[in-house]
């Protein structure tokens, strides 16, 4: 069983009326006024998962401590999302508190550690209910205000502020609406940068060289066309471009970019099926320069995705890191909305529009069904992908 699943049979346990009402009597002590920013000198994030989420919440750090620099940041997660562990020890603006959500002694050391860091704010940005154990413990918390989304009843008993969770805006707006006493900059660029140094730069070792690239697109490194076409996040069968989609496209790619190989990222939950569409296509078309990428770090999936020369990507947390890296970025959408989470840097998108998407908006469905990928034209993203190519050209 997952995290999520436990976690919402502990909400389904304790997000009930009688329970609300014990924990009311305890937090009804502590009515605190909104904090002005000046006064704010320690922040608590909270973001235990979403890779993707993730990449926007780290701009939104950014920017915050552009316009407060004295503010101390520290960001409350877990391995699942290693981009703050590699942005903070870069950076240095914000420091990196990782916790084991499974394992109830490390959530009891990290409870405690929160309650004596004495933070003047949390901010909660976690829209499903994966952090049960931390809501309660802050029914006992007097110092801090505490800002979060509205998802569940008890966190109306127990936090000081509530912002909607609203499905027709953007993922960067709703996190900014939990941020949005600091008054920072709204617009939708990056101003962040991944700080590659000569430690962590692996494109020649990885084989890439300087080449020219055709007019239109990004003078980039690489001479690889990098795809993501499963994103196996929680056994979700519906995160993967179908495999007839999948051999078309490197079909019509390697028509189109004939000296460009084809590399297949993903974690190590998809590799199976990156496999299948290597065989699929070389079954089909003869022997191709396409590869299999079983990265070890998402470090190294950056140094990929940032040196090659065009990323094509399904909605995942590679794609929006992808786009932070690289603005030679193509998205697929099917099981989600781009109007919700189509990445800043981005070259064009596609969207199937399918009768039941998007389904990805914070709820988890099981639906096996590849219909909303299936119905994303290969065709059509390969026009966009030209258009590209040639509209600078003279």
């Amino acid at each position: 069983m997952n995290n999520k699943k436990i976690n919402h049979l502990v909400a389904r346990l304790v997000d009930n009326a009688i329970f609300v009402k014990i924990l009311a009597l305890f937090k009804s002590k502590y009515a605190k006024n909104t904090p002005s920013p000046d006064s704010i000198k320690k922040i608590l994030i909270i973001k235990l998962e979403g890779m993707g989420d993730a990449v926007y919440l780290l701009e939104i750090i950014h920017r915050l401590k552009i316009k407060y620099p004295d503010i101390k940041i520290d960001v409350l997660t877990t391995e699942k999302v290693p981009v703050f562990k590699i942005f903070g020890s870069s950076s240095r603006e914000f420091g990196v508190i990782l916790i084991n959500p499974l394992n109830l002694t490390d959530y009891y050391k990290t409870i405690k550690a929160i309650g004596k860091n004495g933070y003047n704010i949390i901010i909660d940005t976690t829209g499903m209910p994966v952090n049960i154990p931390l809501m309660l413990a802050f029914a006992k918390t007097s110092g801090t205000y505490i800002i979060g989304f509205d998802t569940l009843k008890i966190k109306k008993s127990i936090y000081d502020r509530l912002e909607d969770l609203k499905g027709d805006r953007h993922i960067f707006e709703n996190y900014m609406s939990l941020f949005k006493i600091f008054n920072i900059s709204q617009v939708k660029e990056f101003t962040i940068v991944y700080p590659f140094d000569n430690a962590l730069d692996y494109r020649f070792a990885l084989g890439f060289q300087p080449r020219e690239v055709p007019s239109g697109l990004s003078r980039l490194r690489g001479n690889d066309i990098i795809l993501v076409l499963s994103s196996n996040s929680g056994g979700l069968l519906h995160r993967r471009l179908p495999l007839a989609n999948s051999v078309k496209l490197i079909k019509l790619l390697k028509e189109e970019f004939k000296d460009y190989s084809i590399s297949l990222l993903g974690g190590p939950g998809d590799y199976d099926y990156l496999e299948e569409i290597k065989n699929a296509a070389e079954s089909e078309y003869g022997k191709q320069d396409i590869k299999v990428e079983k990265t070890k770090t998402i470090k190294e999936a950056m140094v990929l995705l940032k040196n090659s020369f065009l990323n094509i990507c399904i909605d995942s947390g590679l794609m929006h890191i992808s786009s932070l890296v690289n603005p030679n970025t193509y998205c697929l959408f099917g099981y989600s909305d781009p109007k919700n989470s189509l990445p800043f840097n981005n070259i064009g998108y596609f969207w199937s529009h399918s009768d039941c998407s998007p389904c990805s908006f914070y709820k988890i469905s099981d639906c096996a069904d590849l219909k909303c990928m299936e119905a994303i034209d290969i065709d059509a993203v390969m026009d966009d992908i030209r258009r590209h190519k040639t509209r600078h050209k003279t």
